[in-house]
């Protein structure tokens, strides 16, 4: 009895969880670009040795959010343009319509907090536009980073797989590019 006893307290223990690592751990970056942050908060899929990934895990013309579990967010701390787009302050859920050949399109949906299966219904909110992707070298983890920055703007890249996808934005400048007329700030001391 003492046995039986030992043996069901032992097993209503739980076991240690924080060192398992998930599929899909979470992340996110963020980068201030002349006074505007970006963020993007996404879930970092793995390849595990499944390859191809699109059109095989993602299939073509499906609608998917570049990461797993929640969708992927987008963030701006004030209007922007992304690849042309104007796009409010305001967080987003982020999808891409990924094609074998072509262009695929992103879809930024003003309802953020949805699950990765819960596709959104095309709506007039929604703003969409089209991507190039570009070859790149194997990447197993789904990653998002900026690896082009100007004051004016910068480029964001969704990379996974043997797919990278550049998205441009722009942001509105804090200082207008004016003639340089000191004049303009007051008269110079004498």
């Amino acid at each position: 009895m003492i046995l039986r006893a030992t043996l069901f307290a032992s097993l209503a223990v739980p076991f240690p969880l924080a060192a398992q690592v998930r599929a899909s751990e979470l992340a996110s970056i963020s980068q201030m670009i002349d006074g505007t942050k970006i963020t993007v908060e996404y879930s970092r899929p793995r390849a595990r040795g499944r390859d191809p990934i699109f059109g095989k895990v993602v299939h073509w013309d499906e609608v998917w959010t570049p990461g797993a579990n929640f969708a992927t967010t987008f963030e701006v701390s004030k209007d922007v343009k992304v690849n042309g787009k104007p796009v409010a302050k305001g967080k987003y859920s982020v999808w891409m319509v990924v094609r074998k050949s072509g262009t695929w399109t992103v879809v930024l949906d003003p309802n953020a907090r949805l699950f990765h299966t819960r596709r959104p219904d095309s709506t007039a909110a929604q703003i969409r536009f089209p991507v190039k992707v570009e070859a790149a070298p194997f990447t197993d983890v789904l990653t998002w980073h900026v690896p082009e920055l100007s004051s004016s703007g910068g480029t964001l890249v969704m990379q996974w797989e043997r797919a990278r996808v550049p998205i441009r934005i722009d942001v509105e400048p804090s200082q207008s590019s004016g003639s340089g007329n000191v004049e303009a700030l007051g008269p110079s001391p004498p």
